[in-house]
């Protein structure tokens, strides 16, 4: 399954990048994370490594990922490495008049959801569009830094 949603936010793409690369921040405007941490040690960047627990459909998914890109204020790229959902995705920041398009990109292989793959894509593709729309919300009312 393929994905690709954008929004415009009205804050500084300085701000915006900082707020979405910070994992703690994850599970305040992604529906499903129940959490996620950082599990490499260092500064966060490229080949740090994260774990993820996201409850999906009723089930509780584990997965492990790797930062393989990290450009401040311009891109973060992740790999989920292992657990039931592979895949890789990009968040991509612009900075434009007044504000930052925030674009989340990605390729995820549903195999674990085989029977029920188009409901699944169809419900990710609204998730993520919903998501958006809450990060716009707090970063544009006032969400802390």
């Amino acid at each position: 399954m393929n994905f690709e949603n954008s929004v415009r936010i009205s804050r500084s793409v300085n701000k915006v990048f900082e707020y979405v690369t910070d994992f703690s921040n994850n599970a305040r405007w992604q529906t499903d994370i129940l959490e996620m941490e950082v599990t490499s040690g260092g500064q966060f960047g490229q080949g740090s490594t994260y774990r993820c627990v996201n409850r999906f459909m009723g089930q509780r998914i584990e997965t492990d990922g790797l930062i393989t890109a990290y450009e401040p204020d311009r891109r973060c790229s992740i790999r989920i490495t292992a657990g039931p959902v592979i895949g890789t995705s990009s968040l991509c920041f612009e900075a434009v008049n007044g504000g930052t398009v925030f674009t989340t990109t990605g390729e995820l292989d549903l195999t674990y959801f085989r029977l029920a793959r188009l409901l699944v894509k169809r419900k990710i593709n609204k998730q993520l569009m919903n998501d958006m729309d809450k990060l716009k919300a707090l970063l544009e009312n006032g969400a802390s830094f």
